[in-house]
């Protein structure tokens, strides 16, 4: 137990150091920012595998927090470009914080959850790897709860909501069926279930390599 209080406090510490050197350099390029939030979220993810249960709890919260909330933040600190052949700064770990932390989250909000899920899903296309693996977790909560999902969608711009389901619906094989589960979106909502539809339809117009 002392060993672990020693390691936890070092990471605590380290995250400290971390935050008053960004205060010291201000705002700094984009990727600064986002090299000192990999640096934060990758401890962060230290710290919420590895505390007492009370503890979890508040840093997979700020986990939680830290996580990308747009496509462009989560390919910046997870993705790979395949034609420059680059990762991001956390690329390496994807599985890790992406399958087995953020997509098993339970204990936040459903609502933030759900906002976030939706807002990452805006302007997002399939992708190997990080994206898969965020795209399988998305599709999961949709199934789950879809009247949260209408009710986070349902004010805003026609545009943004196809996009949410273009995000959902693409792959290499996508599905041409609609899960019971999303069927039921008729019934919430008409116009949701409708742009819905011609998202999926969008995606399978499209080519697969």
């Amino acid at each position: 137990m002392k060993i672990l209080g020693l390691i936890l406090t070092v990471v605590i510490l380290n995250i400290y150091q971390a935050n008053a050197q960004y205060i010291k350099t201000g705002k700094g390029q984009v990727a600064d920012s986002t090299i000192f939030r990999a640096k934060k979220l990758k401890q962060l993810y230290t710290l919420s595998t590895a505390s007492s249960a009370g503890l979890n709890d508040v840093y997979k919260q700020q986990f939680f927090d830290q996580f990308p909330s747009t496509y462009e933040q989560l390919n910046e600190l997870y993705g790979y470009d395949y034609k420059t052949s680059t990762a991001a700064p956390l690329e390496s770990l994807y599985y890790e914080h992406i399958i087995g932390l953020f997509n098993k989250l339970n204990d936040i909000n459903d609502t933030s959850y759900y906002k976030k899920i939706v807002s990452i899903g805006i302007g997002g296309h399939w992708d190997a790897d990080a994206v898969n693996a965020f795209q399988d977790g998305l599709r999961s909560r949709v199934l789950t709860n879809p009247r949260l999902v209408v009710f986070i969608l349902k004010d805003m711009p026609y545009d943004k909501i196809k996009s949410f389901w273009y995000f959902y619906f693409d792959g290499v094989h996508p599905k041409k069926q609609i899960p019971e589960q999303l069927q039921k979106i008729k019934l919430i909502n008409n116009k949701i279930y409708n742009l819905m539809i011609e998202a999926q339809n969008e995606v399978l117009k499209q080519p697969k390599e």
